[in-house]
């Protein structure tokens, strides 16, 4: 992640994400890289020069850039893009903060403060999604291991092989 866009995310965190999400501010970011890595490059591209452009943006208001900005001050100039007079302020501002967003409640403090707690669930669906289907899991199973009726196994090959250069 460049650093204009690292800087810039971070300075967004106690913008978009709530009062107790401010201590992980690093991890939230790191979130983002993550998800972003994996995006193609064209949208990562698109988020560098967006952030830049939104950046660089408050220079004219504020006379510092969105980075510099604290409280009220980084509320209202990033409100001022969620409202743009472009849709490209609107979608870059409403990207940024479904995507930080998701970032910030995948936290595991976030996940514990809002009482999200999937694991007792996934491993009580898991075992009744076993019981239901047990019988179609173990045909599959049979299935996927059985040898392939269209190829010949690697002794089979190995015994024509050797047949043959004995024939000869």
């Amino acid at each position: 992640m460049k650093p204009t866009t690292r800087a810039v995310l971070r300075s967004l965190v106690p913008v978009v994400c709530p009062p107790e999400a401010v201590p992980l501010t690093e991890a939230i970011v790191d979130h983002m890289g993550l998800a972003l890595d994996a995006s193609p490059a064209l949208l990562r591209t698109g988020l560098d020069v967006g952030l830049v452009a939104y950046d660089l943006g408050a220079i004219a208001r504020h006379g510092k850039r969105a980075r510099s900005l604290t409280g009220e001050a980084a509320e209202r100039y990033f409100r001022s893009w969620e409202h743009g007079i472009t849709p490209m302020h609107r979608q870059m501002a409403h990207g940024i903060n479904q995507l930080m967003s998701l970032s910030c409640y995948e936290q595991p403090e976030m996940m514990e403060r809002v009482g999200y707690r999937p694991a007792p669930w996934i491993a009580e669906v898991t075992k009744k999604r076993l019981t239901v289907f047990a019988d179609d899991i173990a045909k599959q199973d049979r299935q996927i291991l059985a040898p392939d009726p269209l190829r010949r196994n690697r002794e089979t090959t190995s015994d024509l092989i050797a047949a043959k250069k004995v024939g000869s």
